[in-house]
């Protein structure tokens, strides 16, 4: 879903000029999308960018042509080496294997999906999704590391990374919960909200407002259908 975001922001945006990115290169054409200012406008602004939920790294290219540096995060032990082997190419990203939670070394069940993976999480499938006929198929037991101790551990200069995007099946306000040092530098969340139950006790998308507020971060939208992607920006 936030692959699809990015892409038809940076069509949309280029359409002014009639231009279009096109993977590595840039072609002329015309396209008459809306443009994300706010989104845009947090990539242009942004010093970098944490992407938890990297799956395949689809988004890499879109972040090489904005020339920001970006460090991946992704739970999935079987997509590490293909993930890996994808962003080397960009000289400013890298990879991280965990699984981000809102405590350290607690043992979770991670759910593979049929969908190449792409829908796994630490939660089951609720109802809305069932109904797609996606399932989960296996599961393998990983530990958890709140995201506050992998900025320690792996050394990371948080002050240089104040996007996040959050794309994590369900968990994305239990990252956050173990984030809380971390979000003191950061400026913009781009966040997988959910109003529906697309995953069987996962929070959703008011219990994700509610977080946020208490950290100044706002969204000027509410979420369109039962699954989509909001920006929310600091308020200084």
């Amino acid at each position: 879903m936030i692959v699809k975001l990015f892409k038809n922001l940076i069509k949309s945006t280029l359409s002014k000029t009639n231009w279009r990115l096109k993977k590595k290169h840039i072609n002329k054409t015309y396209t008459n999308q809306k443009p994300d200012l706010p989104l845009l406008n947090a990539i242009y602004k942004c010093n970098g960018i944490i992407h938890m939920g990297a799956h395949r790294g689809t988004e890499a290219t879109v972040y090489d042509w904005f020339h920001k540096p970006v460090i991946w995060f992704e739970a999935n032990p079987n997509m590490i080496f293909s993930l890996n082997d994808h962003v080397t190419q960009y000289p400013n990203q890298r990879v991280i294997h965990s699984l981000i939670g809102n405590e350290d070394d607690a043992k979770k069940d991670f759910n593979i999906s049929n969908n190449d993976a792409a829908s796994s999480s630490v939660f089951e499938f609720g109802k809305d999704i069932e109904s797609k006929k996606m399932k989960m198929t296996s599961s393998i037991k990983l530990r958890t590391k709140k995201f506050d101790s992998l900025v320690q551990e792996y050394k990371i200069d948080i002050s240089k990374f104040d996007l996040w995007v959050l794309d994590i099946q369900g968990s994305e306000l239990i990252a956050l919960e173990g984030a809380k040092k971390a979000l003191e530098k950061c400026n913009f969340l781009l966040v997988e909200v959910s109003k529906n139950e697309q995953y069987l006790n996962a929070p959703r998308w008011e219990d994700i407002k509610k977080f946020l507020h208490q950290l100044n971060f706002y969204s000027n939208e509410e979420p369109v259908g039962s699954h989509c992607d909001l920006l929310f920006i600091k308020k200084k």
